[in-house]
């Protein structure tokens, strides 16, 4: 079985420089799953960080995620496994009232960790695991 990147124009790409391909997948099915590369509160098109507030950005970082669980065929109701990187531990509270939102009913396993940004106004980076129904 051969690994298959996802892609969709409807999250953003993640690259190293302009004018350069991103040489990261939004996602890799693999099997019946799929891996998720972590992804940011950043705007789709402008790859921009879309706010400063934790809680909007944790938003928009699990629409990000959704929509590339959404092109390769599956949804936040079949993930299994979700790594969180907080930039402070002090909005885990504001990033878990997000979560519970979004994971009505599921009951993912997790991992929360306090993490450096990878680029300035990054408070939170997801990335997921998720099971791809047949």
């Amino acid at each position: 079985m051969k690994p298959e990147v996802v892609y969709t124009k409807a999250a953003p790409t993640t690259g190293f420089s302009t004018g350069m391909e991103s040489p990261i997948a939004q996602g890799v099915k693999c099997g019946d799953f799929v891996f998720v590369s972590g992804q940011g509160p950043l705007d789709p098109v402008t790859r921009q960080v879309v706010s400063a507030d934790t809680a909007e950005q944790t938003r928009v970082t699990l629409d990000n995620v959704q929509k590339v669980l959404q092109a390769a065929g599956t949804s936040l109701q079949h993930v299994v496994k979700i790594g969180v990187f907080l930039r402070d531990m002090k909005d885990f509270d504001a990033f878990n009232r997000v979560f519970r939102d979004y994971f009505k009913g599921v009951q993912p396993a997790r991992t929360t960790v306090e993490a450096a940004a990878p680029r300035a106004g990054v408070n939170v980076e997801i990335d997921a695991i998720a099971w791809i129904p047949r």
